[in-house]
């Protein structure tokens, strides 16, 4: 009735490691996760964001009609944004590489918490331009642009909050 199930007849007493088998893996830094899925995010933005910028960009030369219509209507200021925004989405696409490269690994972590500063700093100049130039919103109206830029912190401010977590690991 109160026999022992499976192969460790006595359940309380754990066999001590084989000598011939490796200790376990210690566990991961805290944060790992947070970089991970941060990273995994912003590489797929980017990725987008980088498309979407070439698309636009490569529609105001390919096609005269479109691209004289959207300087008209927009003006230059459309243009040179999508330049900054080709240049941001590759940053985005690179940190989010980076992170996943160090997302384990605790002595690379403030290089995560500084790029994830540079990301916030890249967000909040992407709201000014927004505010200052309203051509570049493409008629959106100014609290969709300030909903907008906070959705927008989420990613960088978790990159941040990881890349601590995985630092403060180190101070253990």
């Amino acid at each position: 009735m109160n026999e022992p199930s499976g192969s460790n007849p006595n359940p309380g007493y754990h066999y001590p490691q084989h000598p011939n088998y490796p200790p376990p893996p210690p566990p991961p830094p805290p944060g790992r996760g947070m970089i991970k899925v941060t990273g995994i995010l912003l590489i797929i933005f980017g990725g987008l964001g980088i498309f979407g910028a070439i698309a636009v960009l490569s529609l105001l030369w390919a096609v005269p009609e479109v691209g004289d219509i959207i300087k008209d209507e927009f003006g230059p200021a459309v243009i040179t944004y999508m330049f900054y925004a080709l240049i941001v989405t590759a940053i985005y696409l690179a940190f989010g590489i980076i992170g996943m490269n160090n997302a384990g690994k605790a002595a690379k972590a403030q290089i995560v918490v500084n790029m994830g500063i540079i990301l916030i700093a890249l967000q909040a100049i992407d709201f000014i331009i927004q505010i200052t130039f309203p051509e570049v919103r493409f008629d959106s109206e100014l609290p969709s642009v300030i909903v907008g830029a906070l959705i927008g912190l989420v990613l960088p401010v978790l990159y941040v909050v990881g890349g601590n977590m995985n630092k403060n690991s180190l101070k253990s």
